[in-house]
């Protein structure tokens, strides 16, 4: 019986060994390490690998599955497994991660015209890449609220070599390593900050570190939907038809204005300003919506958000007077924006994070509307776009009221004739995605006009504007950079 018992163990143990050798193999098979640069595919999922020294290492197992580890001899360095190209994917992430000195978890990626190096900052340690840097405005988006900045690389490593670029950031305030990223959300507070990017090149699920040690064991999915809704869903993203329910007023007037907006917690009170006069006061949705109201009153029409605290913001779309449309992005005047650091500290955005209101010109009566603020629009609902430059002088910057700071027009949103105008210096600039346009450059919409896009500009006074003004052309997404 003893010796029965004995064959029994000797064949199971010889059974486990094939098992465990087998999965060894299968292990060995699927899992590559690299310790020098590169790029490519693994089993489904690109990945890239970057060091400038020392001796960081990441192995790629299956699926979207990597590890990784560094030490103190290694300057600088970043992987991950991802897609390329880069996309407004939803993506879901888990695993672990710890470091000793300066490190990220993010996701990660690179954009080409401009030249563009992302994050969405999941987890840091050590140092807040965002120290330094100005405000730009935040988002809320799957579960957590992200602050947005914008930095500055020169003469550093790149995907297209030694390079000048931006780098754009959306950091969580609460540290997490695993969840979902919306990244069409990241893409949209960026736009909306007046942030552009370009033709996405990879994207990745990230480790970084800068003069540090640690290690991360992390695997990366692509969702079919996403994490919890968002602050910045895109930009101008519903036309007038929008089958959405509205909210009407029940009175009576020459003139009809609706208003299409959301709120990101659904209690926002918002209220629509006639010269100064109250006409209706809404409780927001959290999706987009139409609210409408009819009035005799005639002079400036402003939107007020009145009840700010929590997690309550308020994202206008556009408006619509009579039946033209006016986006909240092409308006000069915006109390309720935080941004560069204060409650009005910015305008030509669809975000008020503050109590305060948005500036819309005016109505007249009789059922017309004028407007001195509607040129453009950033979104194919629009019913037209103003390009023409006129002759003023001292400052006014032309009859182009829109207004853009920080070295990015944000995308132009519309195939049809665009122009804006800015007060910032201008070392340098160019175009991206414009085929089919031209365009012209003054000062203040006057005088002889450059038209070579990256040819130096005319000096300006510091209260005079530099005038672009776009002709049509193939593409939604145009935009101008500058530095």
């Amino acid at each position: 019986m003893s010796n029965t018992k004995h064959r029994k163990t000797a064949r199971f143990s010889s059974t486990w060994l094939v098992v465990a050798v087998a999965a060894l193999c299968v292990t060995a098979v699927n899992a590559q390490t690299l310790n020098s640069n590169g790029t490519g595919t693994h089993n489904g999922f690109y990945y890239s690998f970057w060091k400038d020294s020392g001796d960081a290492s990441m192995t790629l197992l299956s699926g979207g599955r990597y590890t990784s580890q560094w030490g103190n001899s290694t300057n600088n360095w970043v992987g991950g497994k991802g897609w390329k190209p880069g996309a407004r994917r939803v993506v879901t992430y888990s695993g672990s991660y710890s470091a000793s000195g300066t490190s990220y978890l993010a996701l990660y990626g690179w954009t080409k015209n401009p030249l563009v190096e992302y994050y969405v900052v999941e987890n840091w340690v050590n140092y807040n890449p965002s120290t330094g840097s100005s405000l730009l405005g935040t988002i809320n988006s799957d579960g957590g609220t992200y602050d947005l900045y914008r930095t500055q690389r020169i003469d550093a490593p790149s995907i297209e070599g030694t390079a000048t670029f931006y780098q754009y950031w959306s950091i969580r305030r609460a540290k997490r390593t695993s969840g979902t990223i919306t990244v069409g959300n990241h893409f949209d507070g960026w736009s909306q900050s007046g942030l552009t990017l370009g033709s996405h090149d990879y994207q990745v699920m990230a480790t970084e570190g800068y003069q540090s040690s640690g290690s991360s064991d992390i695997t990366v999915s692509e969702g079919s939907s996403g994490g919890g809704s968002s602050s910045s869903s895109s930009s101008s993203s519903s036309s007038s038809s929008s089958s959405s329910s509205s909210s009407s007023s029940t009175g009576g007037g020459a003139n009809t204005i609706t208003v299409r907006a959301r709120g990101t917690a659904g209690s926002e009170s918002v209220s629509l300003h006639v010269n100064n006069t109250a006409i209706q006061t809404w409780t927001m949705s959290t999706s987009m919506q139409n609210y409408t109201a009819s009035t005799d009153a005639t002079g400036g029409i402003t939107v007020h958000f009145t009840n700010d605290g929590g997690d309550r913001d308020v994202q206008v779309d556009y408006i619509q007077v009579n039946g033209s449309t006016r986006q909240a992005e092409n308006q000069a005047t915006n109390t309720a924006l935080y941004a560069n650091g204060s409650c009005g500290g910015g305008s030509n955005s669809e975000w008020m994070h503050c109590n305060g209101y948005i500036g819309f010109g005016d109505v007249s009566g009789g059922g017309g509307s004028s407007s001195s603020s509607s040129s453009s629009s950033s979104s194919s609902s629009s019913s037209s776009s103003s390009s023409s430059s006129s002759s003023s002088t001292g400052g006014s910057g032309g009859d182009c009221p829109n207004v853009k700071t920080g070295g990015q027009s944000g995308n132009f949103g519309t195939t049809g004739a665009y122009c804006f105008k800015t007060q910032d210096t201008v070392n340098g600039w160019g175009v991206s995605n414009f085929t089919g346009r031209t365009i012209s450059v003054t000062v203040n919409g006057s005088g002889t006009a450059v038209t070579t896009p990256g040819a130096q500009l005319p000096s300006k006074g510091a209260s005079d504007y530099y005038h672009f003004d776009s002709s049509g052309g193939g593409y939604t997404w145009s935009a101008v950079y500058w530095w």
